[in-house]
């Protein structure tokens, strides 16, 4: 409206705040309807977008929308009326106003926002148990504030602390008591040297000696220098140490320098000599690279990609030059060698300096355990749900969970997961913990999944949407119900969840790092000149030309954005229970160590990113790690990078206070790569680059177990029968032999008919070992086939 005139807007420019006014000439009676339709429609915004941002109640605005909605609704009927959604359909900034009511059974109920904040929890708590006070507590304030846990629990300071005995310690350091799970967690040698400190100043604080004592007791053991495998390229270790390390390999004074922002180091070597020169160079027929590019290549573990000319009839065609870079990556084993060995033999100061910096980064964390045995869980119907109890397991999980904000639920099929994340949501949305918890799984699993949740919990207010209901007409309304509504959970299936338009502001964030660290890895492998094959190069720049259309597309959409798309964002989902998280593994990520097997699909798929888009989008919000709990039996199959991407979704501010910043900073501490020579398909020798150990494997596991309750069908006690497993080696038969030769020769080839079946179509000859495996397959099944 607009002077009292009812009208529409054209040529929008929401970057200026423009529009050009259009009123409409409506008869009297339709434009007092468009009046009142329109105040409505205005105050709920309004309502909504206040309580949203600042998180507060706003009564008078509610008050307001309640009058008008009933006045609107005594003269012209619901909104939902024929006659109302025909005005509503005009409106391209009203799509949510039918989403206002709901039916049930035929009755037209007020959504929720009528009667209190659906943006956030005010639930008032009242306990007569000191743990769900604490509880409470750590969600409310972050910290145990003893005077909130006594208002809502009637009990004095004095007798929480000593009902709490165990449970909560003293931090002098910030003058409140923590959790157990907090004081004696995380880096307990960095919080024991300041407790010591204090101490030294405030001799008689009795309760900061009780709170050392535990730090101290809970200190993992010391790692010593004998015990660690060391890698050339460490982000941690001072780049002064591999200066004094290459000064003595070359004989002549080197510097190096590391990029955080690249993470790439640059060596300098202002008078070269032999070694440099000879010893440690490899000369090619191209080029040659001598001592000091060999060490670059070593500090960030790759190999350069030699080339060569040769004639293949009368053209003159580039290919990578085997031999020199067998010889490049021989030296570069070497220096890394060297490397230890220099280590080994600096003195035992040395050593102990080192020793210390490495155990004060990583082996200073201590995992809190977890005891869920206390817990009560009121309103969970035990004998609907067909349970005497929860097993320990699924007791201990939930308490993880909702201290943590999250977890890594790494538990056997079988093990109980579906009824954790129904406990656990319900538990989370009791303390207020979490507000709208969402449950996403398989599409065959949500079914049994709600099923369970509603004779677990029969009085929960559960959204389950069918199949049905997220067709492109229903979709917008389920959107619109999620977030007008105050749910106790959603329960979507993976896809639906897919669905969700994701917030562009969220996307454009993460998508810049991304195409930041892309354009990192570009220039590095544009610095190694010709040797760089086009192949190589295609791929990085296609990925970075991917990205940059993607965020122009997002800058389009946040530029022309229209007010009534509904984003996860503004869903006020803040947990997410995600199960079989093994499905969202293909996450996107940047390595240089491309030419290395076996690390997946630097690409992700869209799915992946979804899920990290709204993971963030939950973390932005809690300005801290987790905000999702991820379930699956296999959480980690066979892949190094999945355990990385694991991090990257939950970790990464904790991975970013060990100087990790990307997969190869990462991979740099954790892993050690190798070149083997194997044979091919095609019966060729050939390199094969892997990643096939892990080092400094109790750390790792450490950082890994902190967010995570692992749990086998033994652990737990669930009866399982052994199997009986019998290995039976079978040997080709002659006709079998005879195949796999014309299989081989097919590989090297392409010669279809070499197979009986007709020459490879030029889209078959992209895919000419997968032909070459089916066949084998089948060959190794029946030749009669």
């Amino acid at each position: 409206m607009d002077n009292g005139w009812v009208g529409h807007l054209q040529n929008v420019d929401t970057s200026n705040g423009a529009a050009v006014f259009h009123p409409l000439q409506l008869p009297p009676s339709q434009k007092v309807r468009a009046e009142a339709y329109i105040a409505v429609r205005d105050v709920y915004q309004d309502l909504y977008t206040k309580e949203a941002k600042l998180q507060t109640e706003r009564k008078e605005e509610r008050e307001n929308l309640n009058q008008l909605y009933d006045a609107f609704v005594k003269r012209y009927g619901n909104l939902n009326s024929a006659d109302n959604i025909k005005l509503i359909k005009t409106d391209s900034s009203g799509k949510e106003i039918p989403y206002l009511e709901r039916v049930v059974g035929g009755v037209v109920h007020k959504a929720d926002i009528f009667s209190h904040p659906v943006s956030f929890s005010t639930l008032t708590i009242t306990t007569d148990n000191p743990e769900e006070a604490l509880a409470a507590s750590l969600n409310k304030y972050g910290n145990v504030d003893l005077n909130y846990m006594s208002e809502i629990s009637g009990m004095t300071d004095d007798a929480l602390k000593e009902a709490l005995h165990g449970r909560i310690y003293y931090n002098p350091l910030q003058k409140e008591y923590e959790i157990s799970e907090r004081w004696i967690a995380g880096n307990v040698v960095e919080k024991a040297q300041e407790v010591k400190a204090y101490l030294e100043s405030n001799p008689d604080d009795a309760q900061a000696k009780g709170s050392l004592t535990v730090l101290e007791e809970a200190r993992p053991r010391r790692i010593e220098f004998e015990e660690l495998d060391f890698n050339l390229g460490e982000r941690w270790i001072p780049t002064g140490i591999y200066g004094r390390f290459a000064s003595h390999l070359f004989d002549t004074e080197v510097s190096i320098h590391y990029s955080e922002s690249s993470d790439d180091f640059s060596v300098s070597c202002k008078q070269k000599n032999v070694h440099i020169w000879d010893k440690y160079a490899v000369k090619a027929e191209s080029r040659a690279f001598d001592g000091i590019a060999l060490l670059k290549h070593a500090l960030v573990n790759t190999t350069p990609d030699i080339t060569k000319k040769v004639m293949v009839g009368d053209q003159e065609v580039k290919v990578r030059d085997m031999e020199a870079i067998q010889m490049a990556n021989t030296k570069i084993d070497e220096i890394r060698t060297a490397f230890t060995d220099w280590l080994h033999a600096q003195n035992d100061e040395f050593k102990n300096r080192l020793t210390d910096q490495y155990n004060d980064t990583f082996n200073c964390f201590v995992r809190p355990n977890y005891d869920g045995s206390h817990q009560e869980f009121p309103g969970l119907d035990r004998k609907g749900a067909g349970i005497e109890d929860l097993y320990s397991s699924q007791k201990d999980t939930v308490w993880m969970i909702k201290l943590n904000n999250g977890a890594i639920c790494d538990h056997e099929v079988g093990a109980g997961k579906t009824l954790i994340m129904c406990t656990a949501a319900q538990e989370m949305k009791r303390l207020g913990l979490a507000h709208k918890p969402m449950i996403i799984g398989l599409k065959a699993n949500i079914p049994a999944i709600a099923e369970d949740y509603r004779k677990a919990y029969p009085h929960a207010k559960i959204l389950y949407p069918g199949i049905d209901d997220f067709t492109p007409k229903k979709r917008l309304r389920i959107f619109g119900d999620i977030k007008n509504n105050d749910w106790d959970c959603v329960i979507l299936t993976h896809h639906q969840f897919g669905m969700i338009p994701q917030s562009p502001e969220i996307q454009k964030e993460i998508l810049e790092i991304e195409l930041d660290s892309v354009e990192r890895n570009l220039d590095a492998l544009k610095s190694q000149g010709k040797e760089v094959t086009r192949g190589m190069l295609a791929g990085v720049i296609k990925r970075k030309e991917n990205l940059e259309v993607k965020l122009k597309t997002l800058q389009h959409d946040i530029e022309n954005r229209k007010d009534d798309i509904v984003d996860f964002k503004m869903m006020g989902i803040d947990h997410l229970f995600l199960d079989e998280s093994h499905q969202f593994k293909n996450l996107m990520f940047n390595t240089r160590h491309t030419r290395v097997a076996g690390l997946g699909n630097v690409d992700g798929s869209q799915k992946a990113l979804n899920l990290l888009f709204a993971v963030r989008t939950i973390q932005e919000r809690t300005n801290a790690d987790m905000g999702a709990t991820f379930l699956s039996g296999t959480t980690i199959s066979n892949s190094l990078t999945e355990l990385y991407l694991l991090f990257k979704y939950l970790r990464p501010r904790a991975m970013e206070k060990q100087g990790i910043h990307s997969f190869d900073a990462w991979a740099a501490i954790y892993a050690r790569k190798t070149t083997d020579y194997e044979f091919s398909v095609a019966n060729n020798i050939v390199a094969k680059e892997r990643f096939r150990y892990f080092i400094k494997v109790p750390e790792l596991a450490q950082f890994y177990s902190e967010i995570t309750d692992y749990r086998t069908a033994k652990d737990i006690g669930i009866d399982r029968p052994i199997k009986n497993e019998i290995l039976y080696n079978i040997p080709p038969t002659l006709f079998q032999e005879l195949f796999i030769k014309k299989l081989m020769e097919f590989a090297k080839t392409g010669n279809a008919e070499l197979l009986g079946r007709p020459p490879l179509s030029a889209s078959e000859e992209k895919a000419k070992m997968l032909i070459a495996t089916d066949y084998a397959r089948k060959m190794s099944l029946d030749m009669r086939r």
